[in-house]
């Protein structure tokens, strides 16, 4: 359990401009609210809404309001309050957004074995020469308006390398692989 006078020592020095202490408070704090937002977001939403996302959030809320002042620990257990309140509040505002109408993941049709068979089926056709000429066409007019590394991701991805294996061979973080995706599907307004 971090000491409760050590992180408000932190909370003075990143007032004060300190970065390290920044990173401090975050080491000391991060696993415990990973493990929180983890237990407030229910298996089915886990695909879609990741706890990691929800404490770098909190994190950003908790570091730009400290600065400007809105935030006064004066109690021993009053930042680890804080911090487990932000955490709760924004890991339900996600659970509600994803859970919200369309998005509700318990609207979604069980994957059957007749719904598997006409998958099957459209895959197994072949597309007309004409489609696939128009799908080049838009493949590479989607792909000419990425910058280099995007555009290294996405036909990584396209032939069928994981995150994992196009983080190894790029050199990049499994992180920034799926911060690039996630980009380029926001930017772009894909929908897997």
């Amino acid at each position: 359990m971090p000491d409760p006078l050590e992180s408000r020592l932190l909370v003075e020095g990143w007032r004060a401009g300190n970065q390290d202490a920044a990173r401090q408070l975050f080491e000391r704090y991060v696993d415990r609210l990973v493990a929180l937002a983890r237990r407030r977001i229910s298996p089915r939403l886990a695909s879609r809404v990741d706890p990691e996302d929800v404490v770098q959030s909190v994190f950003r809320t908790f570091f730009g309001r400290l600065k400007e002042g809105q935030f006064h620990i004066e109690e021993q257990n009053d930042l680890c309050k804080l911090l487990m309140r932000i955490t709760v509040h924004k890991a339900l505002r996600q659970v509600e957004f994803h859970t919200a109408g369309k998005r509700d993941p318990g609207q979604e049709a069980p994957q059957g074995d007749l719904s598997q068979e006409r998958l099957m089926g459209v895959l197994d056709r072949e597309p007309a020469p004409e489609a696939v000429v128009a799908f080049v066409d838009e493949l590479e007019h989607f792909l000419g308006q990425l910058g280099p590394q995007e555009r290294q991701v996405v036909e990584l991805r396209l032939q069928g390398l994981s995150n994992e294996e196009v983080a190894a061979q790029l050199g990049f973080s499994d992180r920034k692989v799926r911060r690039i995706l996630e980009w380029v599907r926001g930017h772009f307004a894909i929908e897997e």
